[in-house]
C-alpha cells in the first residue's frame, strides 16, 4: 500500500511540474500539497513540518517571481512604470482568462497598453510587450527550477 501511495504522490508532483509549463494545473502549489499529504500519511517523520514550511516559502517565491518577472522583462526592454504595471496586471488577468493562451497574450497586451498610454509610441509599446513575454518565460524557467528542487529534495528524503 505504501508503494501505491508514494507512486500517486510522485504522479501528482509530476502533474505539478507540467502545470508550470501548461498553466492549467496548479504547478508548485500541487507539488507542495502532494508533499504535505505524504507527510500527513507518514506521520511527519520523513516529511517534517519544518521541511514543509521551507518548501512553502519556495512556493511563495516561485509564484511571486512568476508575476514579477513580467514586470522586470518589460522594464528590461525600456518600458516605463506604466508598461511594467500593465505587464503585471496582464499576467494576473491572463491566468484566469483563456488559460493558457491568456497567460501569453495578456502580459503582452497589458505592457503594450500601459506603455502606449504613457508614451503614445506604438513601437516602444510593442517592445515593452515583447519584454513582458520574455520575462514571463524567464519566470516560468525559474518556477520550473524551483519545482524540480522541490521534487528532487522530496525524492531524496523518501528514498
Amino acid at each position: 500500500m505504501h508503494t501505491v501511495i508514494l507512486a500517486f504522490v510522485i504522479l501528482l508532483m509530476a502533474a505539478g511540474l507540467i502545470g508550470i509549463v501548461i498553466p492549467v494545473l496548479p504547478g508548485v502549489g500541487l507539488i507542495w500539497i502532494a508533499m504535505a499529504a505524504y507527510g500527513w500519511y507518514e506521520g511527519f517523520h520523513i516529511i517534517t513540518v519544518q521541511y514543509l514550511i521551507l518548501m512553502g516559502v519556495l512556493v511563495l517565491m516561485a509564484i511571486g517571481l512568476s508575476y514579477l518577472s513580467t514586470m522586470w522583462g518589460a522594464r528590461y526592454t525600456g518600458a516605463s512604470k506604466a508598461g511594467a504595471w500593465g505587464a503585471f496586471l496582464g499576467s494576473l488577468i491572463g491566468v484566469w482568462v483563456l488559460p493558457p493562451l491568456g497567460l501569453l497574450l495578456f502580459p503582452w497586451l497589458g505592457a503594450f497598453v500601459g506603455e502606449y498610454i504613457a508614451n503614445q509610441d506604438p513601437g516602444k509599446a510593442a517592445l515593452a510587450g515583447v519584454g513582458a513575454v520574455i520575462g514571463l518565460f524567464s519566470g516560468m524557467l525559474i518556477h520550473l527550477l524551483i519545482g524540480l528542487v522541490m521534487l528532487i529534495t522530496f525524492l531524496i528524503r523518501v528514498f
